[in-house]
């Protein structure tokens, strides 16, 4: 489905005259195909909206979309993080990449999963080591 620039306003939290600049300067792409905002681009509008919301100078938000768009990423399948001056992109993968320097930044380590993975070990361990001593009481 596609939004007319008054609703993509509205459904993303900016303002028409935002929708409007940045549609027009490129930071936001309207739909395509078709006329319109999609679901992508309202969400690069927020995106957008919230890093201007944290700070960043819009030479920066430029850099961060458009280091995101360059290596294929799209907007609505990350994480971003910022402290005001950087941008990073958090992946699925686990990945962290600085978006205005185009290179990896460090590992995140999704703490949860990894307990999770010790958990089904030690259970594991421990259902195999109660069937052994049972083998071991039962041969006695």
């Amino acid at each position: 489905m596609h939004y007319t620039a008054a609703q993509a306003a509205r459904l993303s939290g900016c303002t028409a005259a935002q929708v409007r600049h940045w549609t027009e300067t490129g930071l936001v792409g309207a739909g395509a195909p078709g006329p319109g905002y999609g679901f992508r681009e309202l969400v690069t509008l927020r995106v957008v909206r919230s890093l201007f919301d944290a700070g960043l100078s819009s030479v920066r938000v430029r850099a961060a979309v458009d280091a995101i768009r360059g290596a294929g990423d799209d907007l609505a399948s990350l994480r971003l993080v910022t402290d005001g001056r950087d941008v990073w992109v958090c992946r699925d993968d686990g990945q962290i990449l600085d978006a205005l320097r185009h290179r990896p930044l460090a590992l995140f380590v999704g703490v949860d999963r990894v307990a999770a993975a010790v958990d089904a070990e030690v259970c594991a361990f421990t259902s195999e080591r109660a069937a052994f001593v049972e083998q071991l009481v039962a041969r006695s």
